[in-house]
């Protein structure tokens, strides 16, 4: 009997000891779960530098919003390194807040320089409102070219790293987590931040921010199989009693109890939970990546000794890490264009349009920044919602595919603005696309004010080939004469003209203009007595002109350079003909981030006659003009002199001493004169003049308090302006 319980107890023995042997060869699956934040999950970056300074690299990776993009990134073999750069070289602002560059919005439309403060879209001519600040093109297109080996239909296991994101689905409130998918896009869903992006759409469904029901999705890593979890929090935590002193923080708070719950449960499944020091650092915090980064490293080191601890205790086999290098560029040989319209002339107007706003001719190698310009150019002519990308890879060679929705909305923009010059004045703009024609746009301005002025645009965008247009305006304000720099006489100023032309696009930011015009204009007084009489003609004329803008702003540019030329054929009742001629050019140069030097040069010649008409050349002032051929000058007030020639020359070193705050002094000279040949020799008319400016880039547009002083008359004059020019 004692030999049969031997027997079976060494039986039971030896099953035991092979049991323990066979768990001591498992080897332990590690999951990493990064947080939602915005800008402060840029410590997930430090994290991972950290883990694989020891060879610790995660078998399954979950994130949620911003956690989803480094995550994401990370699971399809991004490393630490290139993560950084991406996030160092890409501007934030441009990706989140959907910026159309300026350079990539057409020479002659209207919105080319920003002029309005508030934007209402139109369902037809009825008013309707947007589903979020932003549609998140921007930050589509990076997704999609930053994942371009992974942007097709697949399985998130498939990937270097098996990967989940997680996202909110808006309709039912239910937690969505993606485990397959198209990868950008599921990326995209997981950052559609409530209000401020628009819910994205997948398979009919609409999602915004997962951050909403599990910023902290440690239970996703667990049902995934992970052994042990590391998460990495840098969500938002409840305010303080003390610290709850607003109706925002209590809708804040209000709207964050749920997830905190959530977050305080998933705490509870982490072996390692890493807690960076975000103190100070906001979520749209992208200006110093280096320090926030750095944190992030801080925080692992800090936990360092548990990590290694707790992976030791598990039998955690650590690994040799050997990232590859994913390429910054890419190489094109073929655009597809996929079809969208069963119309079929509406179709190759819509290819035509995209494929000379694209402007790649394969085979052509471009990097994932080049590429993302161009397609910001496509949606920068406003005439799609989204536009997105697909890439078929072929031997290290990419076939990109373009899909575009179509934008179906109209805009109604409203402006304000205040100067010494023209008074207070009200814009009202409405942008009407595709009417007639498809890839047209027309715009239709009324400024009510003490200056008021109003008309209309229509242009047809046809890239490089011949589009037209015609366009129509009329100006009413008030202007004075001037003896010995008093105000002798008010007048009030009229101009009306309605022209068309035919135009073309040449390059990127080249425009060739022809046409015809018809105008009117009028002086006359509102005083009983004056020192001119009042003037009324009529004129007809034909014009050619050329246009190049890559100034990256319209008011505080940092780069670029502007030339605007025209010619005119002018005629009149009499049947004289004028000749009128003038070209103005501006560069900015780069001194260093925060000090810029522009020079601007104008130069106009005519016929003797021109002296006495409408297209006489006027200068003075230290604001905008209505009139596109008068100049400002310091030193002299506005319209102060003028000639049938002049020639003028500016320097203007800005300072921004703080953000969105500059300092910019201005040094200026002119000559006019009748007879052309004096104008740079004898010039019998001479100015010179400076001025000091400060300006703020507010909401409402610059605020803009300027002194200038003229170095003949030794006067002085106060200016001071804000709002966005119209």
């Amino acid at each position: 009997m004692k030999l049969y319980f031997l027997i079976f107890t060494s039986f039971i023995l030896s099953i035991h000891i092979a049991f323990a042997q066979d768990t001591s060869c498992h080897h332990p699956k590690l999951g990493l779960v990064l947080s939602g934040g915005g800008a402060k999950g840029i410590a997930h970056i430090g994290v991972l530098k950290e883990l694989e300074k020891r060879g610790i690299k995660p078998d399954y990776i979950v994130g949620t919003s911003f956690g989803a993009l480094v995550g994401g990134l990370y699971a399809i073999g991004y490393s630490p390194k290139q993560m950084e750069e991406i996030i160092m070289n890409n501007d934030w602002d441009y990706l989140i807040n959907d910026v159309i560059k300026r350079q990539n919005v057409l020479i002659g439309q209207g919105d080319k320089n920003k002029n309005s403060i508030f934007s209402l879209p139109l369902d037809g001519v009825k008013p309707s409102f947007s589903s979020g600040l932003y549609t998140g093109q921007n930050i589509l297109t990076f997704f999609e070219i930053a994942c371009k080996d992974y942007n097709h239909p697949m399985d998130f296991d498939d990937l270097e790293i098996p990967f989940r994101c997680i996202a909110t689905n808006i309709e039912t409130g239910e937690e969505k987590v993606f485990s397959k998918g198209i990868l950008p896009e599921a990326l995209r869903a997981s950052m559609s931040i409530p209000s401020v992006f628009s819910p994205f759409e997948i398979d009919d469904e609409l999602y915004v921010d997962g951050g909403l029901v599990n910023n902290f999705p440690t239970d996703i890593a667990k049902n995934m199989g992970a052994d042990i979890i590391i998460g990495v929090d840098v969500g938002a935590v409840l305010y303080k009693k003390e610290e709850i002193n607003s109706i925002l923080r209590i809708l804040d708070q209000s709207s964050s109890f749920y997830n905190a719950r959530i977050s305080k449960k998933n705490k509870t499944l982490c072996d390692i939970y890493i807690r960076p020091d975000i103190e100070g650092i906001s979520a749209m915090g992208f200006e110093d990546v280096t320090e926030i980064i750095k944190r992030g490293q801080e925080s692992t080191v800090l936990n360092i000794a548990d990590i290694e601890k707790i992976l030791k205790q598990r039998n955690y086999q650590k690994k040799s890490i050997n990232n590859k290098l994913v390429p910054d560029s890419l190489r094109i040989i073929k655009v597809k264009i996929e079809s969208i319209s069963r119309n079929v002339s509406k179709n190759k107007s819509i290819n035509k349009l995209i494929t000379g706003k694209l402007n790649i001719t394969p085979p052509v190698t471009l990097s994932n920044l080049e590429l993302g310009n161009k397609i910001n150019r496509v949606y920068g002519s406003k005439y799609f919602d989204q536009v997105s990308l697909q890439f078929h890879s072929m031997d290290s060679n990419y076939v990109m595919s373009v899909n575009v929705k179509e934008k179906t909305e109209n805009n109604f923009n409203i402006g304000a603005r205040f100067d010494q010059t023209y008074g207070v004045n009200i814009l009202l703009k409405s942008e009407f696309r595709n009417l007639m024609i498809y890839g047209s746009l027309l715009e239709l301005n009324a400024v009510i004010g003490q200056s008021p002025h109003f008309g209309y645009r229509y242009t047809t965008d046809r890239g490089s080939s011949i589009g037209f247009g015609s366009s129509m305006n009329y100006n009413l304000f008030t202007t004075h004469t001037y003896i010995n720099n008093k105000i002798s006489s008010t007048y009030k100023y009229r101009r009306g003209y309605i022209d068309l032309f035919i135009h073309s696009y040449i390059g990127k930011y080249n425009r060739l203009v022809a046409g015809c015009e018809a105008s009117g204009f009028s002086l006359y007084s509102i005083q009983s007595f004056s020192d001119i009489e009042d003037k009324s003609a009529f004129y007809y004329n034909a014009f050619f002109a050329y246009i190049t803008d890559t100034w990256d702003d319209a008011y505080y540019p940092n780069k670029g350079f502007k030339l605007k030329t025209r010619g005119d054929l002018i005629g009149n009742k009499n049947s004289t003909i004028y000749t009128h001629i003038w070209v103005r050019g501006s560069q900015v140069f780069s001194i260093s981030p925060k000090i810029k030097v522009i020079t601007e040069g104008f130069l106009g010649i005519s016929s003797i006659g021109v002296d006495t008409t409408l297209f006489r050349y006027e200068i003075g002032g230290m604001e905008n003009n209505q009139i596109q051929w008068y100049n400002s000058l310091p030193g002299l007030r506005f319209m102060e002199h003028g000639s049938n020639n002049v020639c003028i020359a500016k320097i203007s070193p800005r300072w921004e001493f703080y953000k969105n705050n500059f300092i910019t002094y201005t040094f200026a000279i002119a000559a006019l004169d009748r007879d052309t040949k004096k104008l740079f020799t004898d010039a019998e008319q001479f100015y010179s003049g400076m001025s000091l400016k400060y300006g703020f880039n507010s909401m409402f547009g610059p605020l803009e308090i300027s002194m200038d002083y003229s170095l003949q008359s030794y006067q002085n004059h106060f200016f001071i302006s804000l709002g966005y020019w119209f």
